[in-house]
């Protein structure tokens, strides 16, 4: 949760007395506080500022607090910025008002310290729970993407972006790796130690792949790569280059190799299910001819 000193306070009033007054009781709390004067100043500070929290005056000349409120509340950059009314007023309409434009609250003018304080803590202590369960979908939804071993991309994630790379039209290679008698090595090395290949092996294809490339772990040994449609001496050459790495590599270099085929896929209607049966018999010919450990298919 964020501390005190980390909230940013918009407090907007067109009159400077309640805004140093307000100020003052929040800079207490330890809160960084801005100000804006009018409607047009409060919007040039919202884009300016990553602000938390605002407290909004509801009369201000020309455009009031509830135009402001709205004006903030169709803009998605802004929207989630709670918003906390400054009111003389009593009646029960007004104040109705300030919850149907979006108000999170309102404080009756002149305002005490306190209420202030309690109020505004109030707030920003839901600002922080709604990051904190934000940034946990997020952590979730990243998860759901990534292979838990090698923190690759997994194999759900990369056959979606194969759907989507045929939706778009443009021609890309699906680069098939598989390592070679990695059942063997279960056996010498175990769990442990096989996994620890897996590792490095999705190491050296992250450091080696172009830029823009989409790479993940498929399932048990197998990777697949996904690149933009280069000239077929642009593939090999990656190739090579990832056949470098491993050779060189002073933990593998001498104790796996793997195979790869690229396939260039240009049917949109082609299913995903067809892809990976294609690549996998690219797989199985290179392994009968004894000869290669890359092709074209």
């Amino acid at each position: 949760m964020q501390t005190n000193n980390n909230f940013h306070i918009l407090v907007v009033d067109d009159e400077k007395l309640n805004i140093e007054l307000a100020s003052i009781y929040l800079k207490e709390e330890g809160y960084k506080i801005s100000f804006a004067l009018n409607a047009l100043g409060a919007i040039e500070s919202v884009k300016k500022f990553e602000i938390d929290l605002i407290l909004l005056d509801i009369n201000m000349p020309q455009t009031d607090g509830f135009e402001v409120c709205e004006m903030l509340k169709d803009d998605n950059s802004t929207k989630d910025i709670p918003v906390i009314f400054l009111t003389a007023q009593t009646d029960i309409t007004y104040i109705s008002k300030a919850f149907e434009v979006g108000g999170a609250d309102y404080i009756s003018k002149p305002f005490n310290s306190i209420e202030l304080k309690a109020r505004v803590r109030t707030q920003l202590q839901n600002v922080s729970y709604l990051q904190e369960i934000k940034d946990k979908q997020t952590k979730l939804a990243q998860l759901s993407i990534t292979d838990s071993l090698t923190k690759l991309h997994n194999a759900l994630y990369f056959d979606s972006q194969i759907k989507i790379k045929q939706k778009s039209g443009k021609k890309f290679w699906f680069l098939y790796l598989k390592i070679d008698r990695f059942d063997k090595l279960n056996e010498v090395y175990g769990f442990y130690g096989a996994n620890r290949i897996l590792k490095i092996f999705s190491k050296i294809l992250e450091e080696t792949s172009f830029s823009n490339s989409l790479v993940a772990r498929l399932y048990g040994a197998s990777f697949g790569v996904q690149v933009k449609g280069y000239d077929k001496k642009v593939i090999k050459g990656l190739y090579e280059k990832i056949a470098l790495h491993l050779l060189n590599d002073k933990d593998l270099g001498k104790l796996i190799s793997f195979d790869m085929v690229a396939y260039s896929i240009k049917d949109k209607e082609l299913q995903v299910p067809q892809i990976y049966k294609n690549v996998q018999k690219g797989i199985q010919k290179l392994k009968k001819s004894n000869e290669n450990s890359f092709a074209f298919i």
